[in-house]
């Protein structure tokens, strides 16, 4: 009898034994191929890291002083008064696209962290955001602008998802804290959003509720428990910018901005920014063709992205220098008529009536 026990046991232990072997196995087994596939994920990202294309036009071509901002100087001003100085105030910017706005916004920082009697320090951030592609959970679960807590119920596993302890997440606001929010296009922020926001600018911080909270709870760490009774700190200055109408803009957000609006740009001025562009970047070009670029470019962008093209042109043909006939070509091509449509079979330029011009830069 005690030699069947014994055999049973033997059995049993032999199964056991077995099994945790297996497990143990398929666990190294899983180990190492989650090892393989990190390193290889790691690799491949290393090398996209080190893959980059030229820059664009566009960006080689932006601003890199406030003075360089063409066709502003009263707007340019009266951002420096707003946000320079001992008291910066919130600042709308309205103007069309392709006029500055953008440039003006980062290029306004750094303007006012040499200011006399600054708060903002030399370390300020500038954090930019797109209301156009803001995304926005009801829920709030996510909100990368005002910020969101990541609730057990919805966070999965993991050490705090475990122990049930919501963990808090900073959005926008909180990043530019002690500098410069600039939030684009913001006249297409959801009204919820906007409602939030406001409370922000209002408090200088952001507060935060969970289900999940417990005042008393001694899993969650000292500085969850300062978030949820202090909340996490949002002072900064914020410029929105718009290309809507200024009575499309809530009143309650412009109540608490300085209002700031950007000219359309003429003719003589795209023309600057052309030969800006041409002088910084070395490139030939005809006074044929910028005279040609800025009468039917709309904006800045516009005219860039028109020498890029021509550019791009004249490499292909060969030749070291865009003539008046290389800019028309581009015209008629991409049917750039100053905003106004016309037909696919239509030339808005009839290159082979244009005279050549003599060649000065």
């Amino acid at each position: 009898m005690s030699g069947i026990i014994m055999i049973t046991q033997f059995f049993f232990t032999l199964v056991i034994g077995m099994y945790f072997f297996t497990k143990l196995k398929g666990e190294h087994s899983d180990t190492r191929t989650l090892e393989e596939n990190s390193k290889k994920e790691a690799e491949r990202l290393n090398d996209m890291r080190h893959i980059s294309l030229a820059e664009p036009l566009t960006e080689a071509a932006r601003p890199r002083a406030i003075e360089e901002i063409v066709g502003q100087e009263d707007a340019l001003k009266a951002m420096k008064a707003a946000l320079c100085g001992p008291n910066p105030q919130h600042i709308l910017i309205y103007g069309s696209p392709g006029v500055g706005k953008t440039a003006a916004a980062r290029l306004a920082l750094e303007c006012a962290k040499q200011s006399e009697g600054t708060p903002f320090k030399s370390d300020a951030k500038f954090i930019e955001v797109d209301a156009t592609i803001m995304r926005y959970d009801e829920r709030s679960i996510a909100d990368p602008l005002i910020g969101s807590v990541h609730d057990p119920i919805y966070q999965g596993a993991g050490a705090y998802g475990a122990a049930g302890v919501p963990q808090p997440k900073e959005g926008a606001v909180s990043k530019a804290h002690g500098g410069v929010l600039f939030i684009d296009e913001i006249g297409e922020l959801q009204q919820c959003q906007i409602n939030k926001l406001l409370k922000v600018l209002e408090d200088r911080r952001v507060m935060f509720e969970s289900a999940y909270y417990s005042e008393g709870s001694k899993n969650i760490p000292t500085y969850i428990h300062d978030i949820f009774r202090n909340g996490i700190p949002a002072d900064f200055r914020l410029i929105g910018a718009t290309t809507r109408k200024s009575e499309e803009i809530p009143e309650a957000i412009r109540s608490r901005c300085v209002e700031i609006y950007f000219n359309s740009l003429t003719r003589e001025q795209i023309a600057s920014i052309v030969h800006n562009t041409c002088e910084r970047l070395n490139i030939a070009i005809d006074n044929g063709a910028v005279e040609l670029i800025s009468k039917y470019a709309g904006s800045g962008r516009d005219a860039v992205k028109i020498l890029q093209m021509a550019k791009n042109i004249i490499c292909l043909d060969g030749k070291q220098r865009i003539g008046i006939e290389d800019a028309a070509w581009t015209l008629n091509v991409c049917h750039y008529t100053n905003g106004h449509y016309f037909g696919a079979d239509e030339k808005i330029i009839d290159i082979s009536v244009i005279k050549p011009k003599e060649k000065n830069s």
